[in-house]
């Protein structure tokens, strides 16, 4: 009994330090009605994705190193992904089809 209970700590140590290991976290800004407006063409998303929801789009974002900063829009269900958009919370243009967001600076762990 005493072994069995060994075994069942040990395996469950060795889980939550595997689900530890791959977790990463980070804090967004939800800009609801925002997408972003760039003075240059270079903040052109990486990539377009479908997603089902806002929260889907932010997780997206979230499992993603590169990932800046992301606009989701409702009507069409597509997720953009920015990988170069640093600073652009000024240069905000109103849509109300559209849900932006963008990483809070120093609060990705691990960092990267």
């Amino acid at each position: 009994m005493t072994l069995s209970r060994i075994y069942s700590w040990l395996i469950f140590a060795i889980v939550i330090k595997s689900a530890e290991a791959n977790t990463q976290s980070m804090k967004m800004s939800l800009m609801i009605n925002f997408k972003f407006q760039c003075a240059n063409t270079t903040c052109l998303p990486y990539i377009n994705i479908i997603t089902t929801n806002v929260l889907s789009c932010q997780v997206a974002c979230l499992v993603q190193r590169q990932c800046n900063a992301a606009t989701f829009y409702r009507s069409t269900s597509n997720c953009k992904l920015f990988d170069d958009i640093l600073n652009q919370n000024g240069n905000m243009l109103v849509d109300v089809d559209a849900t932006s967001m963008s990483v809070i600076s120093g609060t990705r762990f691990p960092p990267g």
